[in-house]
């Protein structure tokens, strides 16, 4: 018996020993307009639910004879947090937010500033109970 018990302790020491799993991040809302809201206005959020690695692409304006989208995939650990313009600076850029659902559960967010070449956009895909962000482009010219 005291064997026994000696053996299962041991046995439950050696369990909560081992790592533990990372539980995955809770979702800031239960809707996609109410997880951007919170994805948008906090980099620790963004960081939480940002693929990894993510599909970055970029206008390469050299090329010729015309202009091509380069794409590459990111380590998180590579990436600038936040990755997506918190709320003072969209304001104070003068930058303007279009979401656009794509089906599956998929959105697109474009931040762009009128009149201008600036733009972004950002494409989040459902996992689990949340969206996380799967790739940006920067289409600025």
């Amino acid at each position: 018996m005291i064997r026994t018990s000696l053996m299962i302790a041991a046995l439950a020491g050696a369990i909560s020993a081992a790592p533990a799993m990372a539980a995955a991040p809770a979702c800031p809302g239960r809707s996609f307009n109410t997880f951007l809201a919170a994805f948008a206005a906090n980099a620790d959020i963004q960081r939480a639910h940002v693929a990894d690695p993510l599909s970055s692409g970029r206008i390469d304006a050299e090329t010729e004879p015309e202009p091509r989208m380069v794409t590459s995939s990111l380590p998180k650990a590579a990436l600038g947090f936040p990755i997506m313009p918190l709320g003072a600076e969209r304001r104070r850029d003068g930058l303007e937010m279009r979401t656009a659902p794509k089906g599956g559960g998929k959105f697109e967010v474009v931040l762009a500033k009128p009149d201008t070449g600036y733009q972004l956009r950002y494409q989040f895909q459902p996992v689990g109970d949340c969206w996380q962000l799967s790739a940006m482009t920067d289409e600025s010219m």
